[in-house]
């Protein structure tokens, strides 16, 4: 009999791999997916077709394409004001493998790693995996982080916090002075602090994204993930990267060298043409979630027994229901019915009686798909 590691088990029949492998009919609604549908940049294309015909096919050296990391660099230094070198710097397999990456760098089997609750439901998985243990602290009544709340969770296990923001799957966007006190219990308590930022440049008008790396008096603890698939996207071509800590990327980059080999060259090239161009893209494709959410948002407002979150990061719509049935459920009807979204269960305890839907999709799927989930909720109620 095959031996089956008992951490790939606790993760393996997952609620998160079991919707990335389901087999979806012809003509599915997709509400569930966070891929743009917008066209990657005309520009970045173009960066990336000139970079084949330099010849840029062979490995990356180092950390990354010099272009590449100095762009990142220089992003740092225009979005935060903190200064970093492209010794600071190394280019990932999106973010997922950097995610991968300081799971693997900073926890042994026991350890304890705290995120917020609901969450993005990979965390959780690459800490199973790896033994350790993931600890979920909910956040207050709007969904924003609740600081005195995580001090309670600390204990001597305790390696590090990992936070999203926006934050994925609600959409909201964390409050400066939120962070700020996250940051100085972290330093109190000599946590690392990591900051998953995949959104922070899709944000609905009046809202205002406070970077982590801003805290520059904490910089010898806070660790930047981010990905250039839904920014400008790039979702297929599999680019991010991490900014370390003075002293700590030889070692997260060797995590990273076992697990993955070097980033293409070219669409490294890629990624600095989107970091050093023009950002009107980033704004008209945030103008157009912008249109799409509160399509989305209105219809949900007026399904008898949904109660939506207004948007405010991202591209997603949290919803929670009034009635008595699992999220679980509520996805196999919505399934069923032809629409896919996803469970609120997925994303952790907290998200039990919600479901997440994506309006990164056209404003005629959206309208489908809300239609027929109106149909859903009659059934349910």
């Amino acid at each position: 009999m095959v031996h089956i590691s008992q951490y790939v088990q606790s993760v393996a029949g997952g609620e998160r791999a079991k919707h990335m492998t389901t087999q979806r009919p012809e003509g599915m609604i997709r509400l569930d997916s966070g891929t743009p549908n917008f066209p990657t940049p005309e520009h970045i294309r173009q960066a990336a077709k000139d970079a084949l015909d330099e010849g840029l096919t062979y490995y990356a050296p180092g950390y990354g394409d010099p272009e590449f990391l100095r762009a990142v660099c220089g992003a740092i230094r225009r979005d935060t004001g903190a200064e970093y070198t492209p010794d600071e710097v190394f280019a990932t397999n999106g973010a997922s493998s950097g995610i991968y990456t300081l799971m693997t760098a900073f926890l042994d089997p026991g350890d304890e790693a705290i995120f917020m609750d609901p969450t993005y439901s990979l965390y959780l998985h690459v800490v199973r995996l790896l033994g350790a243990r993931p600890v979920l602290v909910p956040h207050n009544a709007e969904y924003h982080l609740d600081v005195e709340a995580v001090r309670a969770a600390i204990t001597d296990k305790t390696r590090l916090v990992l936070f999203c923001n926006p934050n994925n799957p609600t959409g909201v966007v964390y409050k400066r002075e939120d962070i700020k006190a996250l940051v100085e219990l972290c330093a109190e308590k000599d946590l690392l602090l990591i900051s998953d930022e995949a959104y922070a440049k899709i944000l609905q008008p009046g809202y205002e994204h406070t970077p982590l790396l801003s805290f520059t008096e904490h910089k010898e603890r806070l660790f930047l993930l981010d990905t250039f698939s839904k920014t400008y996207s790039m979702t297929g071509w599999r680019l991010g990267h991490i900014v370390t800590p003075p002293g700590l990327t030889s070692l997260l980059f060797g995590v990273h060298r076992s697990i993955n080999g070097p980033i293409c060259s070219f669409v490294q090239r890629a990624g600095a043409a989107a970091l050093n161009g023009s950002q009107q893209c980033v704004a008209d494709m945030a103008e157009e979630y912008f249109r799409r959410g509160s399509l989305m948002h209105r219809m949900a407002e007026n399904i008898p027994g949904m109660i939506p979150l207004v948007p405010q990061g991202g591209f997603y719509l949290w919803c929670r229901y009034e009635f008595p049935i699992s999220s679980k459920e509520v996805f196999k009807r919505a399934f069923e019915s032809g629409v896919n979204i996803r469970s609120g269960s997925e994303f952790g305890a907290a998200g039990e009686s919600h479901i997440r839907f994506t309006y990164s999709v056209s404003l005629d799927e959206i309208e489908r798909g809300m239609n027929v989930m109106s149909e859903v909720f009659k059934h349910l109620g």
